[in-house]
């Protein structure tokens, strides 16, 4: 079925009341991008598919990868076909919206069709209104309890004496590095101290990882100790009954927000869609839903949350309310330099 211009703009003023509403073509098709796996893709596909329902003339293709792959593709189609974007609308982290910004990568959301972005923490919001943050996950100290009766409290404790040849994380971690830098008198500008904090405490590194399941073999058999890590993954680790637990150190976990953002290049029908399933995803329920299903934190000050994110601290909004946000504008523009250094100050240390 198709409509007219006329008879979707009615239709379209009918579904939402007095918001205002943009002519369609006869069709418009988009693609949103979500992320594979972990319960990532429920809340956005069940979201596309009642819109769909409603709006019988829209076609909304989803692309389910992550964004290492995806982003830059986007900004390869950008520069061959700026007025039809690989993707429309979807989910990016951190990263990719710093990225983003410094290749103009996305268009400012209109808050005032996207009401829901009133309820994001003040915290999560960014400059332009490029992208509205949606949930963030917390990076925290995960340890084994039978090796280390007694949970760890701070980021230092990464270079505490304690932990010498027992501290294990991503190579190149740059939250690691910064967190050393700003308990040591720098910050991400002034990195120097933080790379002074692990040149000097090397011999702390048991090892150096590029998996997942490589961090979590050395935590769980004790070969290593603590390391620095995500709270969802580490929630779905300690339910798996392997002998870890997780703490928020006293200084605060770092947050890793994920957004939700529209690509440069739509036009008026394209981003009256996007916007439309961008306000949706922020609604209380939604949100609160997507948090629970993939252990996320929800950024939204109403959003509806199950009993166990209302009582677990790892799924909570205090997580979200009180973590320490980087400059990752910064660290993406000094990422390559720093790289080179930890090889050349830090990693060459290594037993």
């Amino acid at each position: 079925m198709t409509y007219t211009s006329t008879a979707r703009a009615a239709l379209l003023a009918a579904f939402f009341g007095a918001a205002p509403v943009v002519a369609f073509a006869a069709e418009t098709e988009i693609t949103f991008f979500m992320w594979a796996g972990s319960n990532q893709g429920v809340v956005p596909t069940e979201v596309i598919e009642a819109y769909r329902a409603s709006h019988p003339d829209v076609e909304i293709n989803i692309l389910e990868s992550n964004n290492t792959i995806t982003y830059p593709k986007m900004v390869a189609s950008k520069r061959t076909t700026p007025d039809d974007p690989l993707v429309h609308c979807g989910f990016f982290n951190t990263d990719s919206m710093n990225k983003g910004d410094v290749d103009e990568m996305w268009e400012s959301l209109n808050p005032e069709r996207i009401t829901n972005m009133a309820n994001v923490l003040d915290d999560f919001r960014r400059p332009n209104n490029w992208g509205i943050g949606y949930q963030t996950l917390g990076i925290g100290l995960i340890y084994n309890t039978e090796a280390v009766p007694t949970p760890p409290t701070s980021w230092s404790d990464l270079w505490s004496p304690a932990y010498e040849d027992r501290v294990v994380m991503f190579d190149y971690d740059t939250r690691a590095l910064t967190m050393a830098a700003r308990l040591n008198g720098g910050d991400e500008v002034n990195i120097d101290p933080g790379f002074q904090v692990w040149a000097d405490n090397a011999q702390n590194l048991r090892a150096l990882v590029d998996s997942n399941d490589a961090l979590k073999n050395l935590l769980v058999s004790g070969d290593a100790w603590v390391a620095p890590w995500f709270s969802p993954i580490a929630s779905l680790w300690i339910d798996e009954g392997a002998p870890l637990g997780f703490v928020v150190p006293k200084e605060g976990a770092v947050a890793f927000p994920i957004y939700l953002t529209m690509a440069q290049g739509v036009d008026d029908a394209e981003r009256v869609v996007c916007e439309d399933l961008i306000n949706e995803l922020l609604s209380p329920e939604n949100a609160g839903r997507y948090g629970e299903l993939t252990r996320a934190v929800p950024v939204i000050k109403n959003a509806k949350l199950s009993e166990r994110q209302k009582t677990d601290p790892l799924l909570g909004l205090g997580m979200a309310e009180s973590a320490v946000h980087l400059d990752y504008a910064h660290i993406a523009e000094e990422s390559a330099g720093w790289r080179e250094r930890w090889d050349r100050e830090v990693k060459f240390k290594l037993r």
